[in-house]
């Protein structure tokens, strides 16, 4: 490909030349190229996705959001506790009889709460890696609220 650009050499008589562009600003030129052909191919895409809204609706697996949500002062860190103990528990099984993943029950958490938990097992090791006083801190705290409520009812 040759290309070639006109730049104004002064207001006298022939204020034209000719020559050649750099190998710069020749990619330049590619680079400026590709991204046109990039827009065009998403208007493309956009005028699709108009034209055929039912394709689009079939192809989104997204839920409906859950209608629960987490208070402004709980610690995501205290979810995945919970998540972290019904994953050692293995009390979660899929239809199959196999043990859920961990990732499975932090994103089933993610939507039941309209949250997200971010790495999962990262999360999950740094609720194993927590001192011994504080290592099921907010399951403590359940339970206690439990036993509370059960000793108000008169069970205890």
């Amino acid at each position: 490909m040759f290309c070639c650009a006109i730049f104004p050499l002064d207001l006298t008589g022939s204020n034209r030349i000719v020559c050649n562009l750099s190998r710069g600003k020749n990619a330049l030129l590619l680079l400026i190229d590709e991204a046109i052909e990039l827009i065009k191919t998403e208007i493309r895409i956009v005028n699709l996705r108009i034209k055929y809204p039912d394709q689009q609706k079939r192809h989104s697996n997204k839920l409906p959001l859950s209608p629960l949500f987490l208070t402004d002062d709980t610690i995501f860190i205290n979810i995945m506790e919970i998540v972290s103990s019904l994953f050692l528990s293995k009390r979660i099984v899929y239809q199959n009889g196999k043990s859920a993943y961990l990732t499975d029950l932090g994103k089933g958490f993610e939507w039941l709460f309209n949250i997200k938990l971010g790495d999962y097992h990262q999360k999950h090791m740094d609720v194993i890696k927590r001192k011994p006083a504080k290592l099921t801190e907010f399951l403590n705290e359940l339970a206690t609220l439990i036993r509370k409520e059960s000793e108000n009812k008169g069970y205890r």
